[in-house]
């Protein structure tokens, strides 16, 4: 009886060790399968200028996707801050994406259109609703910060969209 308890203990003990390792390895590969299966779209930023010692060199970045004016929503009047909401992007013709509608309610793309989630914030006194992403701040090399100087300048920043919601920065450039 002993014997089998032993068994039986060793048996779970390497389980959860395989089950560990295996969250890991989805965890490490869920990063490359946004790149290789999720759309690339591409959002406009609005000029900022960040200044942070204890983060090292980095880009914040504020998109204009990020402010969702009165005709664009289409949701309840009365929304929660930090609650997830439902934003419709469609290309311009530029190829940067632009709002087309924003709810707390389900969207559905067509064509090229996109739905990602973001966080909304609050309705400022023109009735702008102000959302986040997440993907506002982008790591650099070091050293390299000097060459995004974002204060006077808009960038365009490809991102990945995987099926299942998950968002990566891919990279971020001076708007031609």
């Amino acid at each position: 009886m002993k014997k089998l308890l032993v068994m039986v203990k060793r048996r779970l003990f390497i389980i959860v060790i395989v089950l560990q390792l295996l969250f890991l390895a989805v965890m490490a590969g869920l990063n490359y399968v946004v790149e290789e299966f999720g759309d690339v779209i591409y959002l406009e930023t609005e000029p900022y200028d960040p200044r942070d010692v204890f983060y090292g060199d980095y880009v914040n970045l504020n998109y204009t996707v990020e402010n969702i004016h009165p005709s664009y929503w289409f949701g309840s009047e009365k929304v929660k801050r930090n609650k997830v909401i439902n934003v419709l992007l469609k290309p311009d013709e530029r190829g940067l994406y632009v709002v087309k509608a924003a709810s707390d309610k389900s969207l559905e793309p067509q064509g090229k259109e996109v739905v990602i989630r973001a966080r909304y914030l609050y309705k400022d006194h023109q009735n702008v609703r102000h959302v986040t992403y997440g993907i506002n701040r982008y790591y650099i090399e070091e050293g390299t910060g000097e060459n995004f100087n974002t204060i006077n300048e808009n960038m365009v920043v490809t991102i990945a969209l995987s099926p299942w919601g998950q968002k990566k920065i891919l990279k971020v450039e001076k708007m031609d």
